[in-house]
């Protein structure tokens, strides 16, 4: 080779060295300009924003073809993307209230791979809003075994995102046999543990923006501003910190506030209410369906030892924690997020139906007497709202004659019905049904603080001070009761 094109061959080489190294470090620049929730930036917008730009839907963009599905006594929306590429993936939302928008455009990384099905939840959405006898989290774990029926599907992967984590957990254990995999993304843990609940929510959020995010909420709860407004100005000041690791672009703050948070007006309070009092310890001990839990490092919604107490009782689940990513895994992380379902769903073995039936019948054994519990609870209320307080009181004391080793109803579900009670300045009916979950749940200090804050609002102080103080020895760290004392 001659000296002359050897140098010229040389500086090819190292114009390409330099431009490669130049191209490396801009990708580099460019992933640290995105801001993430360990910047610790405070940011406030100069003002409130009731002019916000309108984008289409994501599904629109991607020229997603929706349908409805009619399951029977109610039509679902629906989508599916990669037909006729393996195994179905069916995909549920978070919430309770949310819609499958959150997974576009995602998820259409999945596709490319297997058959993806997006769909919006009764009440929610697109789909029909139709409450039946009422939203229940056993209907909705029903309504998407009809869908699955309805698209002829005979076992798919469920995935289950936050609240459609916990919506996952239940269908796999009801119905295991149409399971070939349960893939939990940030989920819901359904464990009674206090361990888990310790938010972190607020760590980033400086006062500042703490502050701004006050005054939107006081804007909507005067209808100054409605839901969309509300939940992108929250976005745009600081609100993003609570469950993301990175800063979302004006785009994405703008679609999660059109269209990820749809229902109907009753359907967030009475969902959230029926789905946050089951308890499913131990039920997954045995499970024998593979499953995948994702998990992200910096998800502020729990505390930083969910993780860890949720593979506890997933003891046969493959855990992958993801160092980047708040609550949005698969957007967070993507490379990372679909390599892993791509690897998890590639491996899927038949399991023995034999294996699948013992499963069942334990979970069972753990389940149902919760859905009889919460059933027995719902016709309680039934009563209570129909007959009054006296009428129903009668009932509870006939009911705990003759089974004393159950309960007519949970505290929570008492709890929450004496506030609605409360809330409309019913002291009377409402101290009636914070007395009968005194008389159910004695060693509760909860029951009682709630009695005495019935009588305070009634302006009986005299009781009021002698229930605080109750609750306050039950439980001395009860700041609220050590508070209203100081004050009586």
């Amino acid at each position: 080779m001659n000296r002359k094109l050897k140098t010229i061959l040389m500086s090819l080489m190292l114009f390409g060295l330099i431009t490669n190294a130049i191209l490396i470090q801009s990708c580099k620049q460019k992933e640290t300009k995105r801001e993430s929730v360990l910047d610790n930036i405070s940011h406030v917008e100069d003002s409130i924003y009731l002019k916000i730009d309108s984008l289409p839907r994501l599904c629109d963009e991607l020229e997603m073809k929706g349908q409805m599905i009619d399951i029977g006594d109610c039509k679902l929306y629906c989508e599916v993307e990669g037909k006729g590429k393996g195994m179905p993936l069916i995909l549920i939302n978070g919430g309770p209230g949310g819609t499958h928008h959150c997974f576009h455009p995602w998820f259409n990384r999945a596709g490319k791979f297997m058959q993806v099905i997006y769909y919006d939840q009764r009440g929610c959405g697109q789909s029909e809003y139709i409450a039946g006898d009422g939203y229940t989290f056993r209907q909705a774990i029903d309504d998407l075994d009809k869908l699955r029926i309805k698209l002829g599907i005979e076992k798919w992967t469920v995935c289950g995102y936050s609240y459609g984590g916990a919506l996952a957990q239940y269908y796999t254990a009801v119905y295991p046999e149409r399971v070939a995999g349960l893939v939990l993304m940030s989920a819901s843990p359904l464990l009674h543990n206090d361990a888990i609940y310790k938010s972190r929510q607020m760590q980033f959020i400086s006062e500042e923006e703490k502050q701004r995010i006050s005054e939107i909420y006081a804007l909507y709860d005067e209808n100054k501003i409605n839901l969309f407004q509300a939940m992108y100005n929250k976005e745009i000041n600081g609100d993003w910190k609570r469950q993301s690791f990175y800063k979302p672009s004006k785009e994405e703050a703008i679609r999660s506030a059109l269209y990820e948070w749809i229902h109907d007006t009753n359907f967030n309070p009475i969902m959230g209410a029926s789905y946050s009092r089951y308890d499913f310890q131990h039920v997954f001990d045995n499970n024998p369906i593979p499953t995948l839990i994702c998990e992200g490092k910096w998800d502020l919604t729990w505390s930083a030892e969910k993780a860890a107490i949720f593979k506890e009782n997933h003891p046969n689940a493959q855990l992958v924690l993801f160092e980047k990513s708040g609550h949005n895994t698969y957007c967070e992380e993507p490379d990372l997020f679909f390599s892993t379902l791509k690897n998890f769903v590639d491996t899927l073995k038949p399991v023995q139906s034999e294996k699948i039936a013992a499963w069942k019948t334990q979970a069972m054994q753990i389940i149902v007497p919760q859905e009889e519990h919460f059933n027995r609870e719902a016709q309680f209320f039934t009563l209570v709202k129909k007959e009054g307080a006296d009428e129903a009181y009668k009932q509870y004391l006939a009911f705990k004659k003759n089974n004393v080793d159950k309960q007519m109803f949970s505290e929570s579900g008492m709890n929450n019905l004496g506030y609605d009670y409360l809330y409309t300045n019913d002291y009377e009916q409402a101290i009636k049904l914070f007395q009968m979950n005194v008389d159910a749940y004695p060693e509760s200090s909860n029951v009682y603080d709630s009695l005495g804050e019935a009588y305070l609002k009634a302006n009986d102080k005299k009781r009021a001070k002698e229930f605080y103080a109750k609750s306050l020895e039950l439980d001395p760290n009860n700041e609220n009761a050590k508070k209203i004392l100081s004050n009586l």
